[in-house]
């Protein structure tokens, strides 16, 4: 026969063990490896007076891959962290253009995060863009101005985002100088809110910098502007000021959509060659639309007006999207823009044109994984 205090030590001990693996099924962890690779050819009209034949990556998204984790801390607590990499499907170039943060959140009260990740421009004004949608890259406003295609991510960040209230939600990220005794020499700062209420959408966010681009280490790198004389140039920014507006209605398949965005940028310095530069404050208003015509194709339009400097640029720009599964689809668009005399025509991803005109025509597969 089984000795009692045997018996009862196994009882013990089995209900120690499933009580310590209950604990730990309740405070698991995950790790997710992620991508999208996104490549293709496009031609490009008017490059110093020629047509320009390329290899693409990443017309519509940047090629990257990611690992993203979450551990469950209990009490409705967990930590995550995300790691993302971008690089060049033609060249295999490494770029540091993708978020990598660590932090801490609840569903009760939003998440806090802390590293290099996209401003409250990306979170809660560009899905109102086709830029910071469908339409990608290629589609991004003059130069990216207002960083709706986040060109640009804040470096040393600390970022919260709140949850969800009912279709409300709001965020805001502040991006330190890390300079000893320069506080605010390119340090960041912004905030926006959304709200979605069915079928109809809103969005709005704020965007500011002190001495942008004029340290190796602060906040965020300069910015490309247009110049008087049809040129672009990298530019440092004293104070940049973004801030924009957007809205969406989805009419069952079609979705319509409107945007307006504001950059000023005053103090301005060419970063090549130190030499003052004019202020410049940049409008863009634009107005898209998406139309699912089956759940594998798509079509995708816009119209934008950016103006600013005495100068003005009309672009316009349609995309066919095809999905041949859940992972890869298939696309093709075509970007024109043209510039008022003296200005730079200059398509996203591209050289500036040797003229008043630039077109693009691009066709790609891309695969996420």
């Amino acid at each position: 026969m089984p000795c009692p205090r045997c018996d009862v030590a196994i009882r013990v001990t089995c209900a120690l063990s499933l009580a310590f693996v209950t604990c730990q099924s309740r405070a698991q962890s995950s790790v997710t490896l992620y991508g999208e690779i996104d490549g293709g050819v496009a031609y490009v009209n008017n490059v110093g007076d020629h047509s320009q034949y390329k290899v693409t990556s990443g017309v519509i998204d940047g090629s990257y891959w990611g690992l993203q984790g979450v551990e469950d801390l209990g009490g409705g607590a967990k930590a995550i962290f995300r790691l993302e990499r971008g690089f060049s499907v033609a060249t295999g170039e490494g770029f540091n253009d993708h978020p990598v943060y660590v932090g801490l959140g609840t569903e009760m009260l939003g998440t806090i995060t802390f590293g290099h990740q996209y401003d409250s421009i990306h979170d809660y004004f560009a899905p109102f863009t086709l830029t910071g949608g469908t339409g990608g890259t290629a589609f991004a406003h003059l130069l990216d101005n207002d960083n709706a295609n986040n060109s640009f991510l804040a470096a040393n960040s600390v970022k919260y985002t709140s949850a969800n209230y009912g279709g409300f939600t709001f965020g805001g990220l502040y991006a330190f100088s890390n300079l000893a005794g320069q506080f605010a020499n390119n340090r960041a700062y912004s905030v926006g809110a959304n709200y979605s209420m069915g079928p109809f959408n809103v969005g709005a966010a704020w965007l500011h910098n002190n001495g942008r681009g004029n340290t190796d280490n602060g906040a965020y790198e300069p910015l490309a502007l247009p110049g008087s004389d049809g040129a672009v140039f990298d530019a440092i920014v004293a104070r940049q000021n973004t801030f924009g507006v957007g809205a969406s209605y989805a009419f069952g398949d079609f979705t319509l959509a409107a945007a307006f965005s504001r950059s000023i940028n005053s103090g301005v310095t060419n970063a090549e060659t130190g030499e003052a530069a004019a202020s410049l404050a940049l409008n863009n208003y634009e107005i898209n639309g998406v139309y699912q015509l089956t759940s594998a194709f798509a079509l995708a339009g816009m119209y934008v007006y950016t103006n600013g400097g005495g100068a003005h640029w009309h672009q316009g720009a349609l995309q066919a999207d095809y999905l041949l599964s859940k992972r890869t689809d298939v696309y093709i668009e075509s970007i024109y823009q043209r510039a008022s005399s003296n200005a730079p025509a200059v398509i996203n991803t591209n050289d500036p044109a040797s003229g008043r005109n630039q077109l693009m025509v691009a066709a790609g597969i891309r695969h996420r994984f």
